[in-house]
């Protein structure tokens, strides 16, 4: 196993408390804490349980939840959080990716079989010391990680095999790992901010969009692009970053405490986002006319017990086994090259069971 993947995993946070000085306890902790997304979206929702947790527990440490992209979009404010000016960011793993080659490729297409072999690389023994290696070296550090359902494309037109993928204008933040992993799929991907995807879905500026239904619902893309495409191909992950400073002046018992919140607000995440997904999707079609189109029977068949057997469409094994194989070998090609993953990185990653 290569010294990168050795790197990758770690456990909420826990291990980075060994060894740190406790300091004394004696007035209240407060932290900023902005989620970016808009009100009623998953992370939104995470932001605010987790103040409403820390003020009914009536901690040591309280939070102040800044809800929406008033702070500027999660790029931004993950740049605030690194010089201080805000203590924390919940958002998507993805922008934690510019502090490691290796967190690129948990927004890669097809290189997580399922959501189990995705947790069971973020629960190894791998992410300690990549943790500890961000927080010296960029002055964040990651508290615990949230593993959510797939991540589904939002389209006017109806994919049913890897070819309609070719040259799509799909949505992408300005990532190079994502920009990539939509090209790996045959995909053109277009950069547009979070908040004006609906815009650009309604004027044509791309065709569709990726992101979790359960977020997509508050943000309308449904209402402009009604199809919606799971294909398993990437799934989310919510992280939570602090400012190191900030991390390592909080007492030791203060630091068990918010990891503690935050562990019971991303167990919260993970069972909402589960649970709501499916009736999610048949809401969506609902509301804006779409079919559900997926590989997987057990999905079509409960959306179809929701939302009637009209509203879905099987997409080929084999045509998703081709966009897997394509954009693996893509990410393959890759590896080696000046801000990518080590070379094996991928193979390696398979392997874990």
């Amino acid at each position: 196993m290569s010294k990168e993947i050795r790197k990758f995993c770690h456990g909420a946070a826990v291990a980075a408390m060994v060894g740190l000085t406790a300091l004394s306890a004696s007035a209240e902790v407060s932290l900023n804490v902005a989620t970016v997304d808009a009100a009623g979206t998953l992370r939104n929702l995470a932001g605010n349980r987790l103040h409403t947790l820390l003020r009914e527990q009536d901690a040591g440490v309280q939070v102040r939840h800044i809800e929406g992209p008033v702070l500027g979009n999660a790029a931004q404010v993950r740049d605030q959080v690194a010089e201080g000016s805000v203590d924390i960011i919940g958002t998507d793993i993805a922008w934690a990716a510019p502090y490691s080659n290796f967190l690129k490729a948990t927004s890669f297409s097809f290189v997580f079989r399922d959501q189990e072999h995705l947790a069971g690389v973020l629960d190894s023994a791998m992410m300690a010391e990549l943790i500890d290696e961000i927080a010296a070296e960029q002055g964040v550090r990651i508290l615990g990680a949230a593993v959510l359902p797939s991540r589904a494309f939002f389209t006017k037109v109806t994919p049913q095999r890897a070819a309609d993928f070719e040259g799509l204008k799909i949505r992408s933040p300005q990532l190079d790992n994502w920009l990539e992993s939509y090209k790996a799929i045959g995909a053109n991907p277009t950069p547009v901010n979070w908040n004006e995807v609906f815009l650009a879905l309604q004027t044509g500026l791309v065709d569709g969009a990726h992101g979790l239904p359960v977020d997509v619902q508050p943000n309308n893309w449904h209402k402009a692009a009604p199809n919606v495409t799971d294909l398993e191909d990437m799934f989310g992950v919510h992280v939570w970053m602090i400012n190191e400073t900030r991390w390592s002046g909080m007492s030791s018992a203060d630091q068990a405490t918010l990891v503690a919140a935050i562990d019971e607000v991303d167990a919260w995440m993970t069972a909402t986002a589960e649970a709501e997904s499916l009736s999610t999707i048949a809401s969506l079609l609902d509301q804006g006319g779409g079919v559900f189109i997926t590989h997987n029977a057990a999905k079509r068949e409960a959306v179809a017990a929701l939302a009637g057997a009209d509203k879905v469409v099987a997409f080929p094994e084999d045509e998703r086994e081709a966009m897997r194989n394509k954009a693996l070998a893509a990410g393959k090609a890759l590896e080696g090259q000046a801000t990518w993953w080590a070379p094996g990185v991928l193979d390696e990653l398979q392997s874990v069971r």
